[in-house]
């Protein structure tokens, strides 16, 4: 546990203790003073991956999205984007070239970077890079262990209405599709 004060902006760190540490997140606490000068505590989850999604493009303007259960939902299942984890000292286009063939089995002469976003700043230090990758061609999928994927090839316009629908809720997904589409649109990608 440290008690030296830490400056945080307007805010000031008392002490913060580790409550919780695996490979992929800490959880800490921190005594707090507010920058109205009030105490308090804040719990805050650093990832320790940054988060990747992949939209893949074909010529005919097709996607490959992926279907699987959520744990921390109480198993839900879901229809993502491609989606995973990077290592923090890693290229993040590596990461993504990654994820897009682990999930899809697809490999990319193209990846760009549409969107950069923290995930929930308020309590977590999650951040996101989502880019669309092109020049696609068809390989093997190799999912994590921990992964069962369904994968579906959709239009894109057919992914962009699940999200409008409600049918596609992941932020990544969401934030993804409706950025590419506004690019798209308006000729930009």
């Amino acid at each position: 546990m440290s008690d030296l004060p830490k400056k945080r902006g307007s805010w000031t760190e008392l002490s913060t203790e580790v409550k919780y540490d695996n490979p992929w997140i800490q959880v800490s606490e921190s005594q707090i003073l507010n920058p109205n000068g009030g105490k308090g505590i804040y719990g805050v989850v650093h990832f320790k991956n940054l988060a990747i999604g992949v939209i893949p493009i074909d010529e005919e303007g097709n996607t490959w999205i992926v279907g699987q259960e959520r744990f921390p939902f109480d198993g839900k299942y879901t229809w993502e984007i491609i989606e995973g984890g990077g290592p923090l000292e890693d290229d993040p286009v590596d990461s993504a070239r990654r994820e897009l063939l682990e999930e899809a089995g697809l490999k990319a002469e193209k990846m760009t970077l549409i969107q950069e976003m923290d995930l929930s700043n308020s309590a977590t230090t999650e951040h996101v890079k989502i880019y669309v990758a092109t020049g696609l061609t068809q390989h093997e999928t190799n999912p994590d262990e921990t992964e069962k994927l369904d994968i579906k090839k959709v239009s894109f316009e057919e992914l962009y209405n699940m999200v409008l629908s409600g049918e596609v809720i992941d932020s990544l997904s969401v934030t993804g599709v409706l950025k590419y589409k506004i690019l798209k649109d308006a000729g930009q990608i």
